[in-house]
């Protein structure tokens, strides 16, 4: 099946079968326009990024449910305009850059039970590794672990660059759920520099 071939209501339908390619073709056609969107507003990169990024997970995530009423690039367009408000107002208080923790972790003090969290951390991260899909989990551990480059991973498994994009950014959103009773110096401690 040639998916970018598809309309928008026939990817739609094939994703509430939950096809991941169908979703992969409506990703490629709408994240670069949302995020230019995004962008011109919040004049910042990651959070325009991130915003649209949870915008295109919602779809995914409602998938069985989503009723779309006309056409979906008006919808999406609108869904993008609320998300770029909320990731706004989120984002109105300034934060220090993860950058400048990462580069400033002496004042982390080894704790007696820095090896247990560690160990639990690390055992936590493989149980939701595995959650995974077969090929995200390992496009994520390509890109993770084994530091390849997005081109890399692509070429390796005959995959589009936006497509393995795709499935770091869910893989990313599906930790960062399950890791959100961390706290990120705990993640810092345990070298889990994976997520950022």
């Amino acid at each position: 099946m040639e998916y970018p071939l598809l309309s928008d209501k026939q990817l739609l339908e094939e994703c509430s079968k939950d096809n991941i390619k169908a979703f992969n073709a409506l990703f490629d056609r709408y994240f670069g326009k949302l995020y230019n969107y995004a962008v011109g507003y919040i004049n910042d990169e990651y959070f325009a990024e991130e915003a649209m990024m949870d915008l295109m997970m919602w779809v995914w995530d409602k998938r069985h449910v989503l009723k779309i009423e006309g056409e979906f690039r008006h919808y999406i367009f609108r869904a993008a305009k609320n998300a770029t408000i909320k990731a706004i107002r989120k984002n109105a208080f300034t934060c220090a850059p993860i950058e400048a923790i990462e580069n400033n972790i002496s004042f982390i003090a080894k704790s007696a039970d820095h090896d247990l969290q560690t160990t639990e951390l690390e055992k936590k991260y493989r149980m939701n590794l595995d959650l995974l899909s077969p090929q995200r989990k390992m496009v994520f551990q390509m890109s993770r672990e084994d530091e390849f480059t997005h081109a890399e991973i692509a070429r390796s498994l005959n995959i589009s660059i936006n497509t393995v994009k795709n499935h770091i950014k869910f893989s990313l959103n599906h930790f960062r759920k399950e890791f959100n009773n961390y706290s990120g110096t705990i993640l810092l401690i345990a070298g889990f520099n994976l997520f950022f």
